[in-house]
């Protein structure tokens, strides 16, 4: 019976030591120890950052050219743009407005007919062409406009005055 109270004796010890040597680690780790193991990444030279930065750039613009054909193929009467951004752009926001004309057109005709459409899927009043759609920033933009037509016509003034 001596042997199983000292096995016991040998067994209870070890869980209050292991625990122990846990919180050991534990604090080990939190004061920075793991810190000094931890090895460091050199730092990139300049010609290294300027590569990378080049290499970022171009497949941001592959990018942006890939979307750009792919939505030449989309939009009618634009194969053939996709290097011309401002043409692409032009012609997409010209498709979308009519297209979203065309929404409101065949809802009208629904309405006018009697066929129920679900809510959910209707244009919002403040969607393109409903009666509380205002061209976002316009207003603001037109004052600009105004504004700086303005100021330039007075700095040509000003600047004729001191020419004579």
């Amino acid at each position: 019976m001596s042997n199983d109270d000292g096995a016991t004796a040998s067994n209870a010890s070890t869980p209050s030591s292991s625990a122990e040597s846990e919180s050991k680690q534990v604090a080990d780790a939190s004061s920075g120890s793991a810190k000094k193991s931890k090895s460091t990444k050199p730092r990139l030279t300049a010609s290294q950052k300027n590569f990378n930065h080049k290499d970022a750039e171009n497949k941001r613009r592959t990018a942006i050219r890939e979307r750009f054909t792919e939505l030449s193929q989309m939009v009618p009467g634009a194969q053939g743009q996709e290097r011309s951004e401002q043409v692409m752009l032009g012609k997409t926001t010209d498709f979308l407005k009519d297209m979203l004309q065309e929404q409101r057109r065949l809802e009208a005709l629904a309405d006018s007919q009697g066929i129920p459409l679900d809510a959910s899927t209707r244009m919002r009043d403040d969607d393109l062409g409903g009666p509380n759609w205002v061209q976002p920033n316009m207003a603001a933009y037109e004052a600009s406009k105004q504004k700086k037509i303005g100021t330039d016509s007075q700095n040509t003034t000003k600047d004729e005055e001191e020419n004579d």
